[in-house]
Order: structure tokens, then sequence, then C-alpha cells
């Protein structure tokens, strides 16, 4: 097995920090026709998902050998068996109506068929939230709430009429957003920004107010006895829930994380257990969260009351109906302060083991890419730690030859280290983080970088900044996310592929041929109608700022799903609306993606009304 993964990993696969590799072979090459309809079948077995009674190698074959199977189908096995058995009783009753729906002969169809497996729907539960400054504690107080329940939630604004998706999608993309403010000190940036003001979601924010990285987000180092530290550990823990929720209700979140840090999501070993076998005997309604540890208790906003008790995310096997939504407000003090004022946030980073779950899965590449300045410094340490192995090893020069050479060599090809002044600190690259320097090994600020100690300063840095200074924030992280589902399910996926389950497309794209064949107009527009064609001259004009403005207007989310707007259900309608003249703005039903737009005079004024409305925030444009 291992030869069989160190084969495909060398002709196929490289999930470099860059994400631009060439691949000699197809992917497909290692593709099981077989294996992967046998897998499928099983899946849709009702009888296996139920009682979780899938084999045990339906499991081993997408965690150990998920080469061997399609991304589309790991993606099909996820969703029918991470989340528990509610959801997958729910999952296999999508699929069904999702094939009912497709033409078939009436002649074969089975009357029986349409109650065959109904059994309910998943329970969802609102929560009113505000903007403004409150809002990441209220984010806080929701996400803590909810991160063990397997109801869907669903979010509405405080002195806003929008209800369901569209409100919800925005509510995830505010986290994600302010998960990005630089002044929180959760991700790599430095003390450069640059000239542009940046709009995520609340209103354009100066330079410097968001962490923008080429290569994308990931957690910065921080002495683990950092007072600063509780608090970064508390948003990581927060992080998690939010992404496991994210995946959970399946909502796309605009979160540009390096491939180093998706790395290590897909990489947690965690325990190799039968599919859904944390589900207890008895409990075909709802996977139990298990009971919360110290360091979920010590999250910095407490648990606010709640007018419903989710202990059940679906209704009974009788077919019983249930409230489609149970509405509550939480109540939520500020983060900032739950965080300093809490007592007990300390716990969560106390659990951490002397070796990281983590070790050894990132190396120098990870490195460069995520610290890019640092990164080329130390390649340039490690050519020189290489000419000195080689003046060492030289077995034709006398020792008074290999001393000669090597003093010339700290002074040459331009990297002179005398001059350097460099100790075994590492020092920050910004004043967000609240530290000036950590020493790298006791008395650091004491000990010279030379010659002789250049390979040990370059291996404490590194593992400084991958393994030992993010060691609690990933644990943090990898504890909050396992509050929603193992984050070990995701060993099937490669961390590109974890990108596009948590991201979709990032950069939306689609052609004329795209929008015209997966884009319905009616009421009032046809296919041939001059302001649908408009429409679609218009969206494929667009730069790629502005087609996720228009997605964000649109549909709520930013992104597109995988495989672009061919998924993305339902499907963007565009109906007439009925206005005077060229000053009415479009408007949109973001729950069912309807956009109804005025039939304007000319192209010029639809582009400018379009624009105009996709930069409104809030739910008023219906």
């Amino acid at each position: 097995s291992v030869l069989f993964s160190f084969l495909y990993n060398s002709l196929v696969k490289d999930d470099t920090p860059s994400d631009i590799y060439e691949m000699p072979l197809d992917p497909a090459v290692f593709h099981s026709g077989r294996l992967t309809t046998r897998l499928m079948q099983q899946v849709q077995e009702p009888l296996f998902l139920a009682t979780h009674s899938l084999p045990f190698w339906c499991n081993r074959i997408v965690h150990s050998y998920p080469m061997l199977i399609p991304y589309e189908t790991r993606s099909l096995y996820f969703s029918a068996t991470a989340f528990g058995i509610s959801r997958s009783v729910s999952w296999l009753q999508t699929m069904r109506d999702t094939a009912e729906q497709r033409p078939r002969n009436v002649a074969v169809r089975r009357q029986e068929d349409l109650g065959e497996f109904r059994v309910g729907r998943i329970k969802h539960e609102r929560c009113t939230v505000p903007r403004g400054e409150e809002f990441l504690g209220w984010a806080c107080s929701v996400l803590r709430t909810h991160a063990g329940n397997k109801s869907v939630l669903e979010i509405e604004f405080r002195g806003e009429e929008g209800t369901g998706i569209g409100p919800t999608l925005e509510f995830y993309s505010l986290v994600a957003a302010e998960l990005q403010r630089s002044d929180l000190g959760l991700w790599i940036c430095d003390e450069e920004v640059g000239s542009d003001e940046l709009d995520l979601g609340q209103g354009p924010k100066p330079p410097g107010y968001y962490v923008h990285s080429a290569q994308g987000l990931f957690p910065a180092p921080y002495p683990q006895d950092s007072l600063k530290l509780e608090r970064v550990c508390s948003l990581f823990f927060m992080l998690g829930m939010f992404l496991g929720k994210s995946l959970l209700d399946q909502r796309l979140v605009d979160l540009p994380l390096s491939l180093s840090f998706l790395k290590l999501m897909s990489a947690d070993i965690g325990t190799l257990t039968h599919p859904l076998q944390e589900v207890s005997e008895g409990d075909d309604d709802l996977v139990k969260s298990s009971s919360l540890s110290s360091l979920t208790e010590s999250m910095d906003c407490s648990r606010p009351p709640c007018d419903s008790d989710a202990a059940s995310d679906i209704s009974s096997a009788h077919g019983s109906s249930i409230d489609p939504g149970t509405s509550m407000e939480l109540k939520s003090p500020l983060i900032e302060d739950s965080l300093s004022d809490h007592p007990d946030t300390s716990s969560e980073c106390s659990l951490v083991s002397k070796t990281s779950w983590f070790a050894g899965l990132l190396d120098s590449s990870d490195f460069e890419a995520i610290n890019p300045y640092l990164g080329r410094f130390l390649s340039k340490l490690e050519a020189l730690a290489d000419k000195k192995r080689i003046i060492l090893s030289d077995s034709n020069l006398s020792e008074d030859q290999k001393a000669e050479q090597l003093e010339a060599l700290g002074q040459g090809d331009g990297l002179n280290l005398g001059d350097l002044c460099l100790d075994f600190q590492f020092t920050p690259s910004s004043k967000v983080y609240g530290y000036g320097s950590y020493d790298l090994k006791p008395n650091g600020s004491e000990i010279p970088l030379d010659l002789k100690n250049i390979e040990e300063y370059i291996d404490l840095t590194r593992s400084f900044c991958l393994d030992v200074g993010i060691r609690k924030q990933m644990d943090s992280f990898r504890a909050g996310f396992n509050e929603v589902f193992p984050m070990s399910h995701l060993r099937m996926f490669s961390p590109s592929e974890v990108r596009v389950l948590l991201c979709g497309e990032m950069v939306p794209a689609w052609t004329k041929a795209d929008l015209l064949n997966y884009t319905d107009p009616k009421f009032g527009y046809t296919k041939d109608s001059p302001g649908f064609l408009h429409l679609i001259d218009i969206l494929v004009e667009m730069n790629a700022s502005q087609r996720k403005n228009f997605l964000q207007f649109a549909t709520g989310c930013s992104a597109l799903p995988p495989g672009g707007i061919a998924n993305l259900h339902p499907r963007l309608t565009v109906v007439k609306k009925e206005a005077e003249g060229d000053n009415a703005l479009p408007s949109v039903n973001t729950c069912v993606h309807y956009l109804k737009l005025p039939d304007y005079s000319s192209k010029e004024i639809m582009r400018a009304k379009l624009l105009q409305s996709t930069e409104e925030k809030g739910f008023h444009l219906n």
C-alpha cells in the first residue's frame, strides 16, 4: 500500500503550496470502475445507512486508497456517512427526490416508491443576530450553541425582513470576513499593507484591515506561554466549529486558507472507525453530541438560553410533521469582553502533547510558501550549510585548508553571517502578535548565528513556525471542528479537494454558453428577449470581483459550488420587474436565486443599476 501511494503521488498528485504542478498522468488512470460502482451500491442501500452497517472495506478504501475512487464519488460518500444517521437518511431522501425529478417512463415507475424512504426532514433552527461591531461575539455564541446539533442553522438579521438561505449564507460570509481581520492576530501577516481598500461584506475597509496573502492564510506562530494565545486559541476553536458547521449544512465560505493549512486538515489520522460507528445504538434520529470537554466549556462565549431543545433533528419514522424553523434570539457579550474576562479560557491551550498530531507533515516548501521572505532567507542559509558539509567531507583537504575555506565561505556569496548580527531568536513579522521576540532555544538571545550552528538555526526556525509555535492553535481548531463531526473524515480528500468542499469555485468563471444553458428567463423574459441577452453580456464582461459581488447579491454566497454554475441549485432565474423608468433597481430573492430585473432602455443603464445593487448590504432589495 505504501508503494502504491508513493507511485500515485509521484506520477499524478503533488499538492504543492503553489498549487501549480504538471500531471504526467491523468488521475483517472488510477480510478477503479468496479470499486466505484460497488461503493455507490453500498451507500445507496437504505438499511446499511440507517443501521450504520456499511462494510468496513468502504471506509478503508476511501481513506487509505482515495486515488482509486473519483472525487465526485468520494464527495457523495462523505455526505452520506460523515454526519451521522439523521443526515445520512436525509441525504438518501434528497438523492432519491432528485432521481424522481428526472424524466422517466411512467410504465417503469413504481407507484409505491413515492413514500418508500420518507421519514421526515432535518429540523431547522433559526437565530437572530445583529450586524455591526458586536457581530463576531454573536456569531461565536451561535456557533457555540449549535456546534453539537445536527439541525440546520438558519440566520436572520435583526431589523431586516430577509429569512431563509440568503441571510444564512451572508452570515457565513460575514463570519469568514471577520476571521480575516489582522487585529485578531490569527494569521501570518506583516506590517506592509497595500494601498487598496477591501470590502469582504461589511463595507470598504482601510488597507491592512484584513490579512491578505497570495498563498492563503496560515496560523501565526506564538510562544506557547503567551497570554494572548488564550484568546487566539478561542478564536481557532470557533474557526473549527465554523468550518465544521459549514460542511455539515453544505454552506460555502469565502475563506482563502493556504494549502499548507488545508494539508493539516486533511491529514488528521484520528481513529479509522467503521462508518457511522460513533452513533449510539437506538438513536435513529440524531447523532448525539458527546459531552463537552473542559476545552469546550472554556470557550469565550457562554452558551445562551434557547427557546427549544435540539434533541431531535429529524421527525419520527411515522412521518409526522415538525415545525420547519425554531426561532431564537441569542444574547451574547462582545467577544473581546468574553475573551478577556472568562476565567477558564486557558484550558483550551493546556491540552497539548509533547509531540503534535501533525508533526512532520509540513516541510521547507510549505514554509517558503507561507512565509516567502524568511523562507528564501533560510534557503540561502541552507545552501551555505550544504557547501559547508561538502568542504568538511572532502578528504583531500587538510584541516587548515578546510578552516580557510570555511572562513571564506562565511563571508562570500553576498551573505556575511557576521554582518547579519543574528542570534537564536525569532522576530515576528507584525506587532499585532503582542511579543517582540522568542528564544528558539534557552538563552537564544545570547547565542550568535555562525557557520557552526547554522543547521540548528534553520531547523529550530522552521519547527517553531510549522509545529511548536502553532501547536495549541491547531489543537484548539481540531477540537472545535470535532464538536461538529470528526475531522478525520477529511482524510479521503487532498488539500485542493478540501478547498473545493469548503469554498467551491473561489474565482467564479462562466462563459456565455454556460449562462444561456443554466439560467432560466421567466415571467416576461425569454431566451431571445433583449433585456435577458443584455444581462448575459454584462455577466460575461464582469471581472472576478464583480462576479463575486453579483453572486453574493443573487445567491447569498460569493462562490459557485464545485462544478461551477451548472451545479448551482436552484438555477438562477431572471424575471421581469415591472417598474416605471430607468431609476428602479434590480432586486432578488436569494432563497430561490430569483433575480427581478427591470427591462431597462439600454445595456449601459442595466450595467450601472446592476453594479449599484450588488454593492448594497443587507436584505432590503426584495
